[in-house]
């Protein structure tokens, strides 16, 4: 696309299976708004999962642009706008950046261009009551385009491991998608001394091998023995426990609870990464009677988090190996299902460069 002819290509969710490439038109840009073209973005686990079975659970809307882990340029500024120049990199901040906390999920990654109506920055929130965090947060290119679209999925598990600061240094984590890795990553820059991460993909256990990480594989290896050997035992209600003094549940089944509830010792915590779509049992006795906290995922806002993952990136931790796959945006199904492989795929992008 030109911004002369103001037409551009837009994926747009119909249904399960069925994704839309469609021409759009830009408006004239507002005194008080900005175009962005995208450069880069990343498919999320609910883009997936409202591909594969059911958008409304993911806040993936039918008929909608889609798509929330970008990067994008600024192109075009209303003559009141501030603090942003053409050629910024920024990343468009979910919920607040239509002033829409329902697009949390429909922002529109998966376009070529966005117009974001009455652009805030940091510490700018005049437009509306609604609105306490920025349009936009403004990014480094100097950190590389692949690092920078991880900064989304990184900040989820940013606020999980933050959330665990003070609750011990050592750590299973359940799940090796990104989430999962994402939350052990962090966990070791906040300083944790053992990380082991389980799942059933070698490869992307792989993945959490180079970065320093324990693994098991529940397939492959016995996983009571590896976690008694890694973090030792000692006696609790139910029998012998591991000493880790926290698990995480980056995945948001059954089986990642179970895992807390068999294995985890006095004192341990459990938090809940992965989003659960049915209602997940706990042995309450064993939780009572251990002394033991479960907590959800972690609360900050994505700048903060932005700045911690970007002090790492910057301290030579180099997240771009978890891409893994580039498409273009005509090629979305494909991508979709590239995802969905979790033997080769960790991270797929769609590229508009």
């Amino acid at each position: 696309m030109s911004l002369e002819s103001r037409t551009y290509k837009a994926a747009i969710y119909k249904e399960p299976g069925k994704i839309e490439i469609v021409e759009k038109t830009l408006p004239p840009c507002g005194d008080d708004d900005i175009i962005v073209k995208n450069l880069y973005a990343t498919i999320c686990g609910a883009d997936y999962n409202a591909y594969r079975a059911d958008g409304d659970a993911q806040q993936v809307w039918r008929n909608h642009e889609f798509g929330h882990e970008m990067v994008s340029e600024v192109v075009e500024i209303g003559k009141n706008v501030k603090g942003v120049e053409l050629g910024d990199w920024i990343f468009p901040n979910l919920g607040y950046a239509f002033h829409d906390r329902g697009r949390m999920a429909t922002v529109g990654g998966f376009s070529e261009y966005l117009y974001l109506p009455k652009f805030t920055l940091e510490g700018d929130f005049n437009i509306s009551s609604a609105d306490v965090q920025p349009s936009a947060i403004k990014l480094d290119k100097t950190l590389g385009i692949k690092n920078l679209c991880l900064l989304e999925p990184f900040a989820v598990g940013t606020k999980a491991a933050k959330s665990l600061i003070g609750r011990g240094t050592t750590a299973v984590v359940i799940g090796a998608g990104i989430i999962g890795l994402s939350t052990a990553i962090m966990l070791k820059y906040y300083g944790y001394e053992k990380i082991m991460v389980i799942d059933f993909s070698e490869f992307r256990l792989s993945n959490a091998r180079d970065y320093g990480m324990l693994t098991c594989n529940p397939s492959k290896e016995d996983v009571e023995k590896a976690l008694f050997e890694t973090f030792g035992t000692r006696p609790a209600y139910g029998g012998m426990k591991c000493c880790a003094s926290c698990f995480v549940d980056a995945i948001g089944i059954q089986p990642c609870v179970d895992y807390f509830t068999k294995y985890a010792g006095y004192g341990a915590t459990l938090c809940i990464v992965g989003v659960h779509h049915k209602p997940a049992q706990f042995d309450a006795v064993s939780v009572c009677y251990n002394q033991q906290w479960i907590k959800g995922c972690g609360t900050g806002t994505y700048k903060d988090s932005f700045d911690d993952i970007c002090d790492m990136i910057r301290k030579g931790v180099d997240l771009s190996p978890l891409v893994t796959q580039e498409f273009t945006l005509d090629q979305i199904c494909d991508a979709m299902e590239t995802h969905g492989n979790v033997e080769i795929a960790q991270k797929v992008a769609i590229s508009y460069l």
